[in-house]
C-alpha cells in the first residue's frame, strides 16, 4: 500500500469515528432510519401490489428480509427481548407468506425463457401448454393467498412494530439503546457465513448440498442487510464490502432459482408421465438446471472469500464501535 492510499485510509477511519460520535449518525439512529425505509417499502409495495403492479410483492418481500435481517444480526440483545423476537418472527412470517407467489412468477419466467431457448428439435410433446397450465394454477391460488396476507390483522400489526421499533430506537427506550459494537456484529456474522460454508464442503449428497447452499445465501443475506444499515459509519468501505455481497448473493440467488427449477421439472415431469406425454424435453431442461447449479457452486468459493475478506477489513477497524453495553 503506497503512502496515498495509507493517508486516504486513516482519513477515512477518522471520519467514519467523527460520523459514529454524531448522535444521528449512531447504530442506534441508523437501525431506526433503515426500519423506516424498509417499513415505507412494504407500504408502498403493498398499494403497488393491489394494483397488480409486477415486481411489487418482490419488493414486499425484500423490505421484511432487509428489516428482519437487521434487527437479526443484533443477537444478544435480541436474544434478550421477547418483543423484539416477535417482530424478527413476524418479519419472516410475512417474507415466507409471500414468497410463493413471487417464486411461482420467477420460475415460470425462467422455465419459459429456458424452453423458448431451445431449438425445435429438442421440444417434444405440449411442453409450453403444460408449464402455462402448471404455474398459471398454482400461481392463482398464491396471489389469492398472498392478498389474504396484506389484509390480515397480523400484517397491519408488523407496521405497527416497526415504527414503534424505530421510535424507541431513537427515544432510548428501545433494548437496542445501547447496541453492541458493530465489530463484534460483523465477527458474528463472519462466524456464521463460514461455518455454514464448512456445511457445503461436508454434504454428501445433491439434497443436502443444495440445503447447505441455501443457508449460506440466507447468513450472507443477513450480513449484507446488516452492513446497509449501518453504511453511513463509513461509506467507502461498507459499499465496497457491499459489492462483494451483492456479487455472492447473486451467485447464491442463482443456485437457489436452478434448484427450484429443478423442483418443478421434477414435477413437470411427472405431470407428463401421467399423461403418458413424452418427458424428454423436461430432462433436457433438468440437466441445464444441474449445470447451472454446478457452475454456482464452483465460483462459490471465490465468492465467498472476496466478500468475507472485505466484512472482515471493516470488523478490523473497529468502525463505528460503541463501548456501551446493551440495555436491557
Amino acid at each position: 500500500m503506497n503512502a496515498e492510499t495509507l493517508t486516504d485510509a486513516a482519513s477515512e477511519t477518522v471520519q467514519a469515528a467523527n460520523i459514529a460520535e454524531a448522535p444521528g449518525n449512531s447504530p442506534n439512529m441508523l437501525l431506526a432510519h433503515y426500519l423506516d425505509k424498509q417499513r415505507t417499502a412494504i407500504t408502498e409495495g403493498e398499494t403497488a401490489a393491489r394494483r397488480g403492479e409486477p415486481g411489487a410483492v418482490a419488493a414486499i418481500i425484500i423490505a421484511a428480509r432487509r428489516a428482519r435481517s437487521a434487527l437479526a444480526a443484533h443477537r444478544s440483545a435480541a436474544g434478550r427481548h421477547a418483543e423484539t423476537r416477535r417482530l424478527i418472527e413476524e418479519l419472516r412470517w410475512l417474507g415466507v407468506g409471500l414468497d410463493l407467489a413471487h417464486d411461482l412468477e420467477t420460475q415460470r419466467t425462467r422455465i419459459t425463457a429456458a424452453v423458448d431457448a431451445l431449438g425445435p428439435r429438442y421440444i417434444r410433446g405440449p411442453v409450453r401448454t403444460r408449464i402455462a397450465d402448471y404455474f398459471d394454477t398454482r400461481i392463482q391460488l398464491a396471489a389469492a393467498e398472498a392478498k389474504d396476507f396484506l389484509g390480515s390483522a397480523r400484517y397491519l400489526t408488523i407496521l405497527d412494530d416497526l415504527e414503534v421499533c424505530a421510535a424507541s430506537l431513537r427515544d432510548g427506550s428501545s433494548p437496542f439503546a445501547a447496541t453492541e459494537r458493530v465489530d463484534a456484529i460483523l465477527r458474528d456474522l463472519l462466524t456464521r457465513v463460514r461455518a455454514r460454508i464448512r456445511a457445503v464442503d461436508a454434504a454428501t449428497d445433491e439434497d443436502a448440498h443444495d440445503a447447505a447452499v441455501h443457508a449460506v445465501r440466507k447468513a450472507a443475506r443477513r450480513m449484507r442487510y446488516y452492513l446497509e444499515s449501518i453504511r453511513q459509519l463509513s461509506l467507502r468501505h461498507c459499499d465496497g464490502a457491499l459489492v462483494e455481497l451483492t456479487a455472492l448473493q447473486d451467485v447464491l440467488g442463482e443456485h437457489h432459482d436452478a434448484v427450484g427449477a429443478k423442483h418443478h421439472l421434477l414435477e413437470l415431469t411427472r405431470e407428463a408421465e401421467d399423461a403418458e406425454e413424452t418427458t424428454f424435453t423436461y430432462g433436457v431442461l433438468y440437466v441445464r438446471e444441474l449445470d447451472i447449479a454446478d457452475r454456482c457452486t464452483h465460483v462459490l468459493p471465490g465468492a465467498c472469500s472476496r466478500a468475507l475478506r472485505s466484512v472482515r477489513f471493516i470488523a478490523d477497524e473497529g468502525i463505528g464501535a460503541s463501548t456501551e453495553k446493551v440495555g436491557d
